[in-house]
């Protein structure tokens, strides 16, 4: 029976990332964005004609980042882009709702998926913000379909960023981008000390990257505004939206989830073992369910 118990152990163990590591991190994002820079001459003379904007459902998309008056895009910070598609009765498009329209426009729109690809690739992308006072997102850092194999991470990226199956969104993003997602958040003392930070998209030369640390003002980037319409308005329906219908209770969203990662266990089962089994299984759950809640 040890096995199983190290095995139930390994489901809590949290992927940190060293500050050494992170900080590598951030020094490539930065050389990333400078290396954006250079290819925005090129990207205005590509888009100087008007961009038809996406519509999908009940969503209008911006056809391309947003640009100022001489036609160069402009790059502000989240609290600025909030500020800016306020006042034209738009706002900044969510994580989720960038996954929707990167895989419709993968299926149905490859002009325009290039052009929100091309924003990932030449800088970033805002996708608004967490409140990390009132987010169940773990502490950690790493490529997330690793991170899914701790049922926290899975809950909390499904509830609060994907609001859909978190394995299928991975792979739906790794498909259309070719690179392999990864989460960057802060440490327990920053999100004590600054709750309330920007998420920024963008690809790097090995990976999709959610950077989901930065302050609401200190970084720049590109940002597309989103408004909602009524269904007179909205034009193209999305076949299989990624976007999960939220469960009942979340007690019974946890339950569910901890069977499922325990079920495999179950062919262990033996008449001989069948009650000292029973009594792992029972201690797990429990163990499950006070580690979630006191992280929650």
């Amino acid at each position: 029976m040890g096995a199983v118990l190290e095995r139930f152990q390994s489901i809590w163990k949290r992927k940190t990332c060293s500050s050494f590591a992170l900080d590598a991190r951030e020094e490539e994002l930065e050389k990333n964005q400078d290396e954006g820079v250079g290819k925005m001459a090129e990207s205005v003379a590509y888009h100087s004609r008007t961009v038809e904007p996406i519509v999908l459902d009940n969503l209008v998309l911006d056809g391309e980042a947003e640009r100022g008056a001489d036609g160069s895009y402009l790059l502000k910070n989240q609290r600025e882009w909030e500020e800016h598609f306020a006042g034209m009765g738009k706002r900044i498009p969510t994580v989720s709702e960038y996954v929707r329209f990167i895989d419709y426009t993968r299926q149905n729109n490859r002009p325009a998926f290039n052009g929100i690809m091309r924003d990932l690739e030449e800088t970033w992308l805002c996708a608004g913000k967490i409140d990390y006072s009132k987010s169940n997102l773990p502490v950690g850092n790493g490529p997330v379909d690793q991170l899914l194999e701790d049922p926290f991470w899975q809950i909390a990226l499904e509830d609060e960023l994907f609001h859909y199956n978190a394995q299928r969104t991975v792979a739906l993003l790794q498909e259309a981008t070719g690179k392999r997602p990864y989460i960057l958040t802060p440490d327990a003392s920053g999100r004590k000390s600054l709750p309330e930070r920007a998420v920024w998209l963008c690809i790097l030369t090995d990976r999709f990257l959610l950077y989901c640390c930065y302050d609401p003002i200190n970084f720049n980037g590109r940002a597309r505004g989103v408004r909602e319409v009524g269904a007179a308005g909205a034009r193209e329906k999305y076949v299989n939206p990624p976007c999960r219908t939220p469960a009942t209770k979340p007690e019974e969203v946890l339950e569910g989830k901890l069977v499922e990662i325990i079920s495999p266990f179950r062919q262990l089962k033996a008449p001989a073992t069948a009650e000292l089994y029973d009594g792992l299984e029972q201690q797990a759950l429990r163990e499950l369910t006070e580690l979630y809640t006191k992280n929650g």
